[in-house]
Formats: structure tokens, sequence, C-alpha cells
């Protein structure tokens, strides 16, 4: 009893201190008004004012667009890393351990250079007379950057997943006659439908709460709940803490939700496994 008091209890006060203490004042925070009353009329806001509702709505186009194309490239990335030499794995699971971590001014500074208006991609294709299409400090660049981290993230979850897989499974599914098709379908996506779900999920995250490149790409020409609970904390638009506390309760009930609804798809698919 004494070892596991010594082991759950740090852990528990750890636990409270850093997520349900700040989840429980950021609940109550989007109940008040500037002046500390109880008020709905943050939550009120949200559901009338368009502004808001662009920013939520720029918010899942992008997570969702991102995590979708993401998780494409990074299954076929992952599956094509098992099949290399033991060197050559290790050296690009190192690249993509760094690529993952390069996101925020960084890696928006890094695609201005490449795809900006005054950048290598467009000399490039003025020179040639191709079109250029891209426009970096749009929706469609915001969400472009965002790959850039994205898939390097996706096959670094993805890969012990796809390296755990059995060789030998296919092997005897083709003794026993069964197709390719059917062996990826009842076998394969059975087992590996979980931890899809789970990757989708946390990418969708990822992207929902990454600030710091849409913010130096597109500055608020671009509104997403991130870049907006930012201008509510630091008063660029007016300071108003209690409805950025609004905006950061509603991320963490669609998060949940998403979260849910991913534990009963997965759910579902094991019954009916």
């Amino acid at each position: 009893m004494a070892n596991r008091l010594k082991i759950f209890l740090p852990f528990g006060i750890l636990v409270v201190l850093i997520l349900i203490i700040p989840v429980l004042v950021m609940l109550i925070a989007s109940f008040q008004t500037l002046d500390g009353g109880l008020t709905l009329d943050n939550y009120h806001q949200v559901i009338t004012n368009r502004y808001y509702h662009l920013a939520i709505l720029n918010s899942l186009k992008i997570s969702g667009i991102t995590a979708g194309v993401s998780i494409v490239i990074a299954i076929v990335g992952a599956h094509a890393l098992t099949k290399l030499q033991t060197s050559t794995k290790q050296a690009l699971i190192t690249l993509f351990n760094m690529s993952a971590s390069f996101a925020g001014v960084p890696l928006a500074f890094s695609l201005i250079i490449l795809f900006g208006n005054a950048g290598v991609w467009r000399a490039i294709t003025t020179a040639l007379g191709w079109p250029n299409g891209l426009n970096l400090y749009s929706l469609t660049g915001a969400t472009f950057a965002y790959t850039f981290f994205e898939i390097p993230l996706g096959i670094m979850f993805l890969f012990p997943v796809f390296e755990e897989l059995n060789p030998q499974w296919r092997e005897a599914s083709a003794v026993l006659g069964a197709s390719r098709g059917f062996f990826l379908r009842q076998v394969i996506l059975p087992v590996i439908l979980p931890n899809l779900v789970e990757v989708f999920i946390l990418l969708f995250a990822n992207a929902m709460g990454t600030y710091e490149t849409a913010f130096a790409l597109t500055g608020n020409n671009i509104v997403t709940i991130p870049t907006l609970i930012g201008a509510l904390i630091n008063g660029e638009l007016t300071a108003n803490v209690p409805l950025a506390c609004t905006f950061a309760t509603i991320f963490a009930g669609l998060m949940t939700l998403i979260v849910w609804v991913g534990n009963r798809v997965t759910r579902s698919k094991w019954e009916v496994a």
C-alpha cells in the first residue's frame, strides 16, 4: 500500500495541478463577465456572431483536410519504411522525428522563402512562364503548411503498427486461398483500424491547436480558434479572457466529441469482427 501511495500520489498531484485545475478554471471563466459576474453571454456571442462561426469552420476545415491527407500519405510512408534496411530505416526515422518537430515560426519562414510572393518557387514559375496557383497566405496555404509537420508525425505514429504486422499472416492466407483484397479487408484492416483512428484524432487535434504557423503566415487575416484566442487574450481585438476561455472550452468539447466518436467506431468494428 505504501509503495502504491509513493507512485500514485505524485502522479495524482501532477494531474490535479496541470489538468483538472486549469480545466475547471477555464470552464468557470467561460461563464463569467469581464467584471467577474456570471453570464451566458459569452456562449451567446459564439452562437450568434458570424466571425466566430468562421473561426470554428476554418479550424475544422484545416484540421480535417490536413489530418485526412497526412494520414493517407503516412500509411504509405510507414508501410514503405518497414521494407527498408535497418540502417536506412533508422536514418529516416531520425529525419522524420526532426521534421515532426519543425513547426511554428521556423516552418513558416522556410515556406515563405520557398513559396512566398518573392520565394524560390515563384521565381522559377515566373521564369518558365508556368502558372502559380498557390497562395501561401490563404486558407489553402495554411493547410499546405500544416502537412509539412503532420505527415512525419503520422509516419512516426504508424511505423510501429506496421512494423508489428506478421508477414506470415499473408502466407497463411494465401495458402488458404484468400485474395490480397480479402486479406487486407479481413485481416490487416481490423488490426490497424483502431490505430488509424487514434492517429487521425491526434493529427486533427495537433492541427486544431497549432497557433504559431498559422499566425506567422496569415496573421489575423485567416481567423482560426487558436489565433482568435490569442487575439482575445493579448488585446489585438479587445482583451476578453472569459470569451477566450469560452473558445478554449468549445475546443475541448469538440476534441472530446471526436475522441468519443472514434472510440465508438473502433469498438463497433471490433464487435463486428
